[in-house]
């Protein structure tokens, strides 16, 4: 009978140390929640809003949306949408980011496209022009 009550303790102790050890494993403890940037996310929201449709610090942000934009100068002009007429002033840098949008422009120096079927005609000097889109033949720049 003493055997058979040392395995019935040692059974117990087992199973009590399995117990623990699985509790240990599971805790119900709620994680620490991971630390976000919002102070930060929020001003380069602010920033951005900023350069909204308004030159500042030499970058302008326009954006397409269907009706006509009339936008004087600045260093870099972005232009985000799709099919607008665009007149803007003269830049250093202007880029297009969408499709069928035709922008007229007073004088630029670089052109990057990134969408397709854009057509862009400048005074002045022809601008140096970098063209990522898909279709690479389909942006026309001329001088007027």
């Amino acid at each position: 009978m003493a055997r058979r009550t040392r395995h019935l303790v040692t059974a117990a102790l087992t199973a009590a140390a399995l117990g623990l050890g699985l509790a240990a494993c599971t805790s119900e403890a709620t994680p620490e929640p991971t630390p976000t940037n919002t102070a930060a996310a929020d001003q380069a929201e602010k920033d951005a809003a900023a350069h909204l449709g308004e030159c500042v610090d030499g970058f302008a942000q326009l954006q397409a949306t269907g009706e006509p934009v009339t936008f004087g100068d600045c260093e870099t002009i972005s232009i985000i949408g799709n099919a607008t007429e665009i007149t803007i002033g003269t830049a250093t840098t202007v880029s297009v980011e969408g499709d069928g949008n035709t922008v007229t422009a007073d004088g630029l120096t670089n052109l990057l496209f990134t969408g397709s079927d854009n057509t862009v005609s400048h005074t002045g000097e022809a601008p140096t022009v970098d063209d990522l889109s898909d279709s690479v033949d389909s942006n026309t720049v001329t001088a007027r």
